[in-house]
């Protein structure tokens, strides 16, 4: 199981923290940052979330050794030689599979899907309503124009 964040430092754990560490870590946390104890705080509600889905992973046994070696193949991967920008560049248009996340086993994404994934609904909402104004604007232009005439 592979995600963006590191589960162990989310939650303040080393990796070698034992299930009652991780349970004790998790109930500190989700008392810090239930979005009923900070209805101010709009981050409250994400950061809850992804200690729930720390816990989640860490918690289970089989899905937190999945996850384990998960990080030592990335970290053995990454660890080897820097990746050089022509690399980045041929790989970026070739579609990559992502073990576990939220697409699950397998899923593929292309580049652009893979980066505005990554970003979170939020950038992809403001994506589209950048585009949507543009389109506004170029319409209002053409119809400026059509009246001028």
């Amino acid at each position: 199981m592979q995600t963006n964040k590191d589960l162990y430092k989310l939650l303040g754990l080393p990796r070698e923290a034992s299930q009652d560490d991780v349970q004790q870590a998790h109930r500190k946390l989700v008392r810090k940052y239930h979005p009923d104890a900070n209805p101010e705080d709009p981050r409250a509600e994400g950061r809850f979330k992804e200690v729930q889905q720390a816990y989640e992973v860490l918690s289970d046994e089989k899905k937190r050794r999945e996850y384990d070696e998960g990080l030592r193949a990335s970290s053995r991967r990454s660890a080897g030689r820097p990746r050089s920008r022509e690399r980045s560049r041929e790989s970026s248009s070739r579609p990559r599979t992502r073990a576990g996340g939220r697409g699950g086993v397998g899923t593929t994404y292309t580049s652009s899907e893979e980066a505005s994934h990554d970003r979170g609904p939020l950038f992809s909402l403001g994506y589209l309503l950048g585009i949507a104004l543009v389109t506004l604007v170029v319409a209002l232009l053409v119809l400026l124009v059509l009246n001028l005439n």
